[in-house]
């Protein structure tokens, strides 16, 4: 009888302390860069892979400039494994270094040209995108909404 009690003892102190444990567990918090990549591409889980951003507006200077029919159906694609496509066909990658810089390189379906941007982020939330172009004579931004 004295060893019953002592098993069942040693038992359920096993059972608190793995309890304990499984609740202390270490929980992995997300990056803000990370975040960031999942709004701008997507988690990567199962049928959230990509997002698909369309052209709503673009700003030279400050000023709105009026998208002509084809430009108001322009979608740039960037999925979560880092690939980028859009709607003209041209592919490429995409990294984001820091939180607020996009880098792009573009081979243009055409010409096989390769080409590289750098975008500063002024606006990622679930729904908008807005990116202003570095190194450019003038300053000009593109407002996207997201089309998922």
């Amino acid at each position: 009888m004295f060893y019953k009690n002592l098993s069942f003892k040693i038992f359920v102190y096993l059972l608190g302390l793995s309890v304990l444990f499984q609740f202390c567990k270490k929980k992995e918090v997300m990056t803000d860069l990370e975040f960031r990549k999942q709004l701008l591409a997507g988690s990567g889980t199962y049928q959230n892979v990509e997002n698909n951003w369309k052209l709503d507006s673009t700003y030279v200077n400050g000023v709105s400039v009026a998208l002509t029919a084809y430009q108001k159906t322009f979608v740039k694609t960037f999925m979560h494994d880092g690939i980028y496509k859009d709607s003209e066909l041209n592919t490429g990658t995409w990294e984001l270094p820091t939180l607020n810089t996009l880098r792009q390189k573009i081979r243009y379906s055409t010409t096989s040209k390769i080409d590289s941007f750098s975008y500063e982020i002024l606006i990622i939330n679930t729904a908008q995108l807005k990116l202003k172009l570095n190194n450019s004579t003038s300053q000009t931004e593109y407002l996207f909404k997201i089309a998922n």
